[in-house]
C-alpha cells in the first residue's frame, strides 16, 4: 500500500498565507458597524459588521477583487490598496503591521529607515568612538552603529 506524497495534494486552502489574511480582513470588516464609519445603518443585516460592497467603496477597490482577497484567492494586493483597506478597517498599529506582514509587503506609511531624522554628524560621529555605539530613531530602530556594536551585537 502506497501513501500519496504531499506532492500529490495541495496544502488545504486555509494554510495559504492568502487564507490567512483574508480572515484576518473578514474578522475586522466583521466587528465594524456602518455607523463606525459613517454609513447609515440600513436595512436588516445577515452577518455582523460592514457588508464586502461597503469596504471595497470605503477603499475605493472593486468589490470582487476585495471578495477574492477575504476568500484566499492569490490576487495580488499593492501596498497602497492595503494601506486603504487598513484606514478603512480602522486597524490599529499593530493590526495595521500584521496585516502587511501577512500580505508579505512593505506598508508605505512605515518611516523608511534611510531617511534618519538625525544630524548627519551624530551618525558620522558614531564611528569614531572605541567603544561600541549606536543611534537609534524615535521607533528604536538602529540608524547607524560602528564595527565594537556590530561585533558585540
Amino acid at each position: 500500500m502506497t501513501t500519496p506524497s504531499s506532492a500529490d495534494h495541495p496544502p488545504p486552502l486555509d494554510a495559504t498565507p492568502a487564507r490567512a489574511l483574508g480572515d484576518f480582513i473578514r474578522a475586522h470588516r466583521e466587528r465594524l458597524s456602518p455607523q463606525a464609519v459613517g454609513l447609515p445603518p440600513g436595512p436588516r443585516r445577515r452577518t455582523p459588521g460592514l457588508r464586502r460592497e461597503e469596504v471595497a467603496q470605503l477603499c475605493g477597490v472593486s468589490p470582487t477583487w476585495y471578495t477574492w482577497i477575504e476568500q484566499g484567492r492569490p490576487v495580488s494586493a499593492s501596498a497602497d490598496a492595503l494601506a486603504r483597506i487598513a484606514v478603512a478597517l480602522q486597524l490599529s498599529r499593530a493590526e495595521r503591521a500584521y496585516l502587511f506582514e501577512l500580505a508579505a509587503q512593505r506598508d508605505p506609511a512605515d518611516p523608511d529607515p534611510a531617511a534618519a531624522d538625525a544630524p548627519a554628524t551624530l551618525l558620522q560621529t558614531v564611528q569614531l568612538i572605541d567603544t561600541p555605539a549606536y543611534v537609534l530613531d524615535r521607533q528604536w530602530n538602529a540608524l547607524a552603529w560602528n564595527q565594537r556594536a556590530a561585533d558585540l551585537f
